[in-house]
C-alpha cells in the first residue's frame, strides 16, 4: 500500500509547530463529500501570540514548481490575506529539494494577477515574489522544520497590539 505523504507531512508540520512553547494547532477535519462547494478553507488553524495561522499543506513530489491549479482553497484562504494579526497561506514540502517553504496567499494572488501557472521554487533566490524557506534538517524520511521564523508581527501590528490592548 502506498504511504499517503502528504497527510504524514501534515502530521509532521503539526508535530513542528507545537515544538514552538505556547502555541496551538488545530487540524481542521476534511471535508470528503465531493462537492466543489463544500471544502475546507485550509488544513490548519495555528497560533502563536500574536497571530493567527490560516496553513495549507502540499507536497510536490517531482520536480520544482507547484501548480496554481492545486491550490483549490484560494478563493477561501484569500479572505483572511488582509487581516492584522492574521496569517493565511501555504506550506510546500518540495521533496526532491528538501526544502519546506511558506508562501503567503497573496503571494498566490500576485501571482494570478501576472498570469503565471505555478509558484516556483526559484523565487526564494530571485525575490520576485514573496516567500519564506522554513529553517529545517534532515531526518529518516522527513524534515523536522522550525515555523518560528513565521511568528514575527509586523511593524504596524505590534503599534496596533500596544494601542488596542495597552500591552
Amino acid at each position: 500500500m502506498a504511504i499517503n505523504r502528504g497527510k504524514a507531512f501534515e502530521g509532521q508540520f503539526k508535530k513542528d509547530w507545537l515544538r514552538m512553547k505556547d502555541s496551538s494547532c488545530d487540524r481542521l477535519p476534511d471535508i470528503m463529500s465531493g462537492y466543489k462547494a463544500m471544502s475546507g478553507i485550509c488544513d490548519f488553524i495555528a497560533y502563536k501570540f500574536p497571530l493567527i495561522f490560516y496553513m495549507e499543506c502540499k507536497v510536490i513530489e517531482k520536480g520544482n514548481t507547484f501548480s496554481l491549479t492545486r491550490l483549490s482553497q484560494y478563493d477561501k484562504l484569500i479572505t483572511k490575506g488582509n487581516i492584522p494579526g492574521v496569517r493565511s497561506g501555504v506550506v510546500l514540502w518540495f521533496t526532491e529539494k528538501e526544502k519546506v517553504v511558506y508562501v503567503p496567499i497573496n503571494t498566490f494572488k500576485k501571482l494570478k494577477e501576472d498570469d503565471a501557472k505555478s509558484f516556483n521554487i526559484k523565487y526564494l533566490d530571485t525575490g520576485e515574489y514573496t516567500c519564506i524557506e522554513i529553517p529545517s534538517k534532515k531526518k529518516v524520511t522527513f524534515l523536522e522544520s522550525d515555523y518560528s521564523i513565521l511568528c514575527k508581527p509586523t511593524e504596524e501590528e505590534v503599534e496596533m497590539f500596544e494601542h488596542e490592548y495597552r500591552l
